[in-house]
């Protein structure tokens, strides 16, 4: 993907097929019934578990790799460095921080109207901390990866020694917080970011340009190609490979296995995020002038479709098909619905400058 003055195309087209893919998954996993849900089995589910698979990687893919051309803004300034990073922190804690606000406080009035006891103020405090620091996890992630690529390249001079310290030390550190969310999220955030950054010396490279020559004249063979490794990978997926169940953090107890997993989880959403890419990247180029205004809707846009989906999930959908079989065509309608719904609020609630912000907007 070039670096363009307009926004680029098949990034938004990705991230918009990418947040439809979260929908989906949050809709099988919450619109198929409270005995579905309950019971868990959602873990079981093929198309949530090929969801899975590479859906949140090809989010922070993206995410490192236009992390780049945030940071080369700031390259020779370190005052301005620092408010990039500033603003950037801002940007990702305050909605997080006023969603949180926002679930606190329609609890209160929920418990009150159904005759609830309600929490002190004392007690809300810590109980609220701890809820801030895990919810919309999505939006920690980036940060966090955002403020390590920011350190090492700025003045680490990025380190590969460092790096490679830092990737062993997240086998042994704890998972809690959501830190083994993080930790799974890093690899795609980073790798992406130094991908783009060296693209230029890896396709001058005799290698880097025979694949660029042959991905050229032969892109559909690459996404072909690309697709039968992901393929045959996912045929090894098992409930053990979601990061929700197995963690990631290496124990005595499961040492062989748990790297087992950590590493298959790893190389297959790789794969499975660089088939997507490739496979959009081509339908692009062959689509001629069209603009896929849908797609791209959504790509603008997915941050807030991200935070507000989940509210509507589970404010509004859940009321009305806990009662429900779990039945194919029902998660279609419902992804249908809940999308649009999500996508309409975050143009309207990102077109008003006092609450732009609460939807990823500047």
């Amino acid at each position: 993907m070039a670096q363009k003055s307009t926004r680029n195309i098949a990034a938004d087209v990705i991230r918009g097929f990418a947040i439809i893919t979260v929908v989906i998954g949050h809709c099988i996993q919450q619109g198929n019934g409270l005995e579905y849900f309950n019971n868990s089995m959602y873990w079981s589910n093929k198309i949530y578990q090929f969801i899975y698979s590479f859906h949140m990687p090809l989010f922070m893919l993206l995410a490192g790799w236009f992390a780049y051309y945030t940071l080369k803004k700031a390259e020779s300034d370190r005052k301005k460095q620092w408010r990039l990073l500033g603003s950037k922190t801002v940007f990702y804690i305050v909605p997080i921080f006023f969603w949180t606000l926002f679930e606190y406080v329609r609890g209160y009035i929920l418990n009150r109207r159904l005759g609830n006891e309600t929490t002190g103020f004392p007690e809300i405090i810590p109980m609220f901390a701890k809820t801030f620091i895990t919810n919309l996890w999505f939006l920690w992630a980036v940060l966090v990866c955002l403020i390590i690529v920011f350190v090492m390249h700025f003045y680490f001079k990025d380190s590969i020694i460092l790096y490679v310290i830092g990737f062993l030390l997240l086998f042994v550190v704890p998972d809690g917080y959501n830190l083994g969310v993080y930790k799974f999220m890093m690899p795609y955030y980073i790798g992406a970011f130094y991908i783009n950054m060296y693209k230029e010396k890896l396709i001058a490279t005799s290698i880097g340009e025979k694949i660029n020559s042959f991905y050229s004249k032969k892109g559909w063979l690459c996404v072909i190609f690309t697709g039968i490794i992901f393929g045959l990978l996912f045929l090894f997926y098992r409930e053990r490979a979601f990061i929700y169940l197995s963690g990631y953090k290496l124990t005595k107890a499961t040492l062989i296995s748990q790297s087992v997993v950590d590493m298959y989880r790893m190389f297959i959403g790789f794969a499975g995020s660089l088939f997507f890419i490739l496979f959009w990247h081509q339908i692009i180029r062959v689509s001629g002038n069209y603009k896929w205004p849908v797609l791209t809707a959504f790509g603008r846009n997915s941050l807030g479709v991200y935070i507000l989906q989940g509210y509507y999930i589970l404010m509004v959908m859940v009321i009305y098909t806990n009662s429900m079989e779990p039945v194919w065509w029902h998660v279609v309608i419902e992804t249908v619905i809940i999308s649009c719904i999500s996508l309409v609020t975050a143009i309207v609630m990102g077109a008003i400058p006092v609450i732009r912000f609460l939807v990823g907007k500047k």
